[in-house]
């Protein structure tokens, strides 16, 4: 992560959670109040001056912003303008975006498609009658917590920098996977435009696939949108509610007099078909956050015999360093990360913007780095035997505060780099697999966490009677 220093003399960045056409986003601390936020610089129209037009507009945009006060959008807590950047200041959500959930689980189940799509339809009635348009529905700016809450995040990002954006980058403003028909053809967006990207948005929930196929042709995909736009699902789908698809079908319509006119309509239509849908999204997601964490159990490296981290000695050694050989897909890494607080990202795609992966791994492609890949990352480039411990403390305050993900994350990196840096029979060591055991067993990975408490107890045993394993 570049070293971007305390922004506004308040927020302190600890880590890159995106980068894309419109800017940067990190995760920071706010330093006066001692919570975590999101802190988004829009370097696409950096070197604002105090008396700049552009500025004032930016500022009237981001007021805008912060009247819509609603559960399912992003709060945006702060704005300003530091060094010349804009920036906005919003909440940290725990969770993970659509795009990640429909890339691990595939084809959503009806009520789960219907409840997403009422939470976006929540959260669009909020920002439209604030006189906020998004301009830029899909995947990655859905997100879903623990608790199957759907909140939409990165409203108005596109007014909020205003034509500078399209003539500095040249960029088309949004997806063209999902962005409506007039958007393409440069007609100012209305809020049918909106609603284009939550039917878009739900054809991909209920196919698993992207409205265009997996071409990453832009001007294929712009083709299509402009052509015979996307397939309808009537009569594609039996297995879903009529209603349904229906619906997606009028959403997805080219002309947008042809499409429902407001979201309220659409709310109305979504409510009788989303009954029971947050308790299975809750599911869901709580089934995709244990898969990761058994996935991590391992770690990024061999548990047993791993090299330490690069640049640390060779046990038994001095001087000699050993270089980590971690098994990854080739991706720039220092572009991947999430605009998400626990999504998933891939390469940057046309419009500038990371990735989401479903792309790749529903083409039966190699996924890219998803954000347990990243932070392992992190964490490997700066742990040592010296400050494992400190680490350790941090993944144990994540577990604590229920953040489990993240704690599963991060201790599928320390116990390995424990395991070859400091050995099996470590107390360091030790702890640390402990407290991944308990982050298993609060998952409801029973079985793994029991056998990794086990293997723990066997190591304490050994080292008080002797007694091996």
């Amino acid at each position: 992560m570049e070293n971007v220093g305390l922004v506004a003399g308040r927020y302190r960045p600890v880590g890159l959670l995106g980068r894309g056409g419109m800017g940067v986003v990190y995760e920071a601390v706010d330093e006066v109040l001692g919570r975590r936020v999101a802190v988004k610089m829009l370097t696409a129209v950096e070197g604002l001056a105090a008396d700049n037009e552009a500025l004032e507009r930016f500022m009237r945009e981001a007021r805008a912003l912060a009247r819509i006060d609603h559960p399912s959008v992003v709060t945006l807590y702060d704005t300003g303008v530091h060094d010349g950047t804009p920036y906005l200041v919003m909440q940290v959500l725990d969770g993970v975006s659509l795009a990640d959930l429909v890339a691990t689980a595939g084809p959503l189940p009806p009520t789960a498609v219907a409840s997403v799509a009422l939470g976006v339809t929540d959260a669009l009635a909020a920002a439209h009658e604030a006189g906020v348009l998004h301009r830029d529905v899909k995947p990655s700016n859905v997100g879903i917590d623990r608790a199957g809450r759907v909140v939409l995040q990165d409203f108005g990002l596109a007014r909020l920098a205003g034509e500078a954006v399209i003539t500095r980058t040249g960029v088309l403003m949004g997806t063209p996977q999902f962005i409506a028909p007039e958007a393409i053809r440069g007609v100012l967006p209305e809020p049918a435009a909106d609603l284009y990207g939550l039917g878009a948005c739900m054809y991909l929930m209920i196919t698993g696939e992207l409205p265009f196929g997996e071409t990453v042709d832009v001007g294929a995909i712009v083709e299509k949108a402009l052509g015979d736009g996307i397939p309808p699902l009537a009569g594609r789908k039996p297995a879903y509610p009529e209603g349904l698809t229906r619906l997606v079908d009028r959403l997805c319509r080219q002309d947008p007099a042809d499409r429902p006119q407001r979201v309220e309509e659409v709310g109305h239509e979504l409510r009788g078909l989303a009954d029971g849908g947050t308790a299975l999204l809750a599911g869901l997601l709580a089934g995709h956050i244990r898969e990761e964490a058994l996935e991590g159990l391992a770690g990024p490296v061999a548990a047993q015999g791993a090299p330490p981290p690069e640049g640390s000695p060779a046990p038994g050694h001095t001087g000699e360093v050993f270089r980590p050989q971690v098994e990854a897909p080739e991706y720039d890494w220092d572009r991947a990360g999430p605009s998400w607080g626990a999504g998933a990202a891939g390469p940057p795609d046309d419009d500038g913007e990371i990735r989401p992966r479903e792309s790749f791994r529903m083409a039966g492609r190699l996924a890219p780095p998803t954000l347990s890949d990243a932070t392992r990352r992190l964490v490997l480039s700066s742990m040592t035997p010296q400050n494992a411990l400190s680490r350790q403390r941090e993944a144990v305050n994540l577990v604590l505060r229920g953040e489990l993900r993240e704690a599963a994350q991060m201790l599928s990196v320390i116990v390995p780099v424990c395991l070859s840096s400091l050995g099996p029979d470590h107390l360091t060591t030790l702890t640390s697999q402990y407290w991944q055991a308990v982050c298993l067993a609060r998952l409801d990975a029973g079985d793994q966490a029991l056998d990794l408490f086990s293997r723990v107890n066997r190591r304490v045993g050994r080292g008080t009677d002797g007694i091996d394993d």
